[in-house]
């Protein structure tokens, strides 16, 4: 008998244990990657076994997705379980797999749906806080597109926090002062992320890299290009009003804008035959429409990922990447999906409707 209570005890701890031994990818901070099965997990420190060889990593070396990747790996499925993951991945800044698990937690046990939407507005709050914060270091950093996608994000899933209303006053700020400067050369890294009332005054005469102004000949030959790509800046600008599927739609008519700016373009070519200034605005046009369709991307990617329609996020991502296959932030965007799809998560902040 007391053999038999023994062989139970011991099953029961296997089944309690999620994954214990389960094969895993863990990556540092450092850029350092480690693929083995995972023999002991505390969570401060893991061990991992890899072709007979042992070596235990601290968490705090490891990036938070790997990290996240082995708090799952241990978690339960039942609510409380669920809902301390949830909370876990809040403070991480790992927005997306704290929302699956915090309706993973009331799908278990529906008993707990005011404890556990009363969390659901602290983290709400937490994340709409962090993400205008996060936004503002990155443009004080000279980094405005990073900055843009923060706070975008942040209207987009996070529309009715009081952050959200900052955040849409900046982006708006933002578009005003790209359509003011839209064919004008780029601006130091300090200028672009300081917001003042001279804006309007240096975007009326477009601006050469040499600092002299384009010719009136040449401004009347881009008009065309100008108006399509402030089109699309309002069309990604009403996207994030909308939200939903009629954002969708608006993001959907910025790419759209975005060839017609690219057959434009494409007609004005022949005029750059020995024409350095026409040369220089088509290379200005080239680098101002892939941030613009990059912006408009990337809103549809995470849009997508709010309903978990991995697929067309994945899509959205390769036809950008296509055309711009070296730029960083649509295959960060790849990356996000991938890891999306191959971890479950997603969908909104919305756990009871």
């Amino acid at each position: 008998m007391r053999l038999a209570s023994l062989l139970l005890a011991a099953v029961a701890a296997l089944v309690s244990t999620p994954h214990l031994l389960a094969q895993v990818t863990l990556e540092t901070n450092s850029g350092n990657s480690y693929t083995g099965t995972v023999v002991s997990n505390d969570g401060k420190s893991v061990e991992i076994e890899a072709d007979g060889k042992k070596l235990k990593l601290p968490y705090g070396s490891l990036t938070p997705v790997s990290q996240y990747r082995l708090e799952k790996a241990k978690t339960g499925d039942d609510a409380k379980s669920q809902l301390a993951l949830a909370e876990w991945c809040v403070p991480r800044t790992l927005y997306e797999q704290a929302r699956t698990h915090f309706r993973n937690a009331l799908a278990a046990d529906a008993t707990m749906a005011e404890e556990i939407n009363a969390k659901v507005v602290v983290a709400r709050k937490t994340a709409a806080n962090e993400l205008l914060a996060r936004g503002k270091l990155l443009q004080a950093a000279g980094n405005v597109k990073e900055a843009r996608r923060v706070w975008s994000l942040l209207v987009k899933e996070l529309p009715l926090e009081d952050a959200a209303t900052e955040a849409r006053t900046l982006l708006a700020e933002d578009s005003t002062q790209r359509k003011q400067s839209a064919l004008s050369a780029p601006k130091p890294a300090a200028a672009s992320g300081a917001r003042g009332g001279d804006a309007k005054a240096d975007g009326d005469v477009p601006l050469r890299a040499n600092g002299e102004p384009f010719s009136e000949a040449t401004r009347k030959l881009f008009q065309p290009v100008i108006e399509s790509y402030r089109k699309m800046l309002d069309d990604t600008q009403e996207g994030l009003a909308k939200g939903g599927s009629d954002g969708i739609k608006e993001f959907e008519k910025a790419l759209k804008e975005g060839e017609k700016i690219r057959r434009t373009a494409d007609g004005l070519k022949p005029q750059a035959a020995g024409n350095e200034e026409v040369t220089e605005a088509l290379d200005r046009v080239d680098s101002k429409l892939e941030e613009a369709e990059v912006d408009a991307r990337i809103n549809l990617v995470d849009c997508y990922l709010m309903r978990t329609s991995y697929n067309q996020a994945s899509d959205v991502v390769r036809e950008g990447l296509a055309k711009y296959p070296k730029n960083e932030q649509l295959r960060m965007a790849m990356n996000r999906v991938t890891a999306a799809s191959a971890d479950g998560i997603g969908g909104d902040w919305v756990v009871r409707r």
